[in-house]
């Protein structure tokens, strides 16, 4: 290959490059979503950082034998276990997982826009105000789950980008 074509291949593969990385967020988009399913039953939100308020601080529960009730039935419904995609650690009992039976897991969604894969909550009335009560980090992948979906699936797409551009 002289020169001129292997820079026109570089060229154009570098022009394509952010296009061939949301291409594949967008076809995955499933694990994307199990991502975060794993992280918040994890009980931690993009930024690894626990969700609060915990059930000790949240207002919501009036008294501590409010919180500690509350604290022992989700540990009967949702045991704290470690994750079986991320291996994160399981979250701590006073953590929420933002999990009962399932609708706001449920009801996490994602959509391609211009330049990045949006996840959000859409279809159920009380999503807004869980994102609103922990944060929109709750949607973001973290540093685990970046790196799950960069070795599972983001570098053989990419491997097989560069073989269709000739490089």
């Amino acid at each position: 290959m002289d020169f001129d074509k292997l820079s026109d291949a570089i060229n154009t593969a570098v022009d394509g490059f952010e296009d061939a990385v949301l291409a594949c967020l967008e076809t995955n988009k499933g694990v994307v979503e199990d991502i975060v399913h794993e992280q918040l039953y994890s009980g931690v939100d993009g930024n690894n950082d626990y969700l609060s308020p915990t059930y000790d601080d949240d207002p919501y529960f009036k008294t501590p034998a409010h919180s500690k009730w509350y604290k022992d039935w989700k540990e009967r419904i949702t045991p704290p276990i470690q994750g079986e995609m991320l291996f994160l650690p399981p979250r701590p009992v006073e953590v929420p997982n933002l999990f009962i039976i399932g609708t706001f897991y449920d009801s996490i969604r994602t959509e391609r826009t211009a330049d990045s894969l949006h996840v959000f909550t859409g279809g159920f009335r009380d999503g807004p105000l869980i994102e609103k009560k922990y944060g929109e980090s709750i949607f973001m992948i973290g540093m685990s789950g970046k790196e799950y979906f960069n070795e599972h699936f983001l570098r053989d797409w990419i491997l097989n980008y560069w073989k269709l551009c000739g490089l």
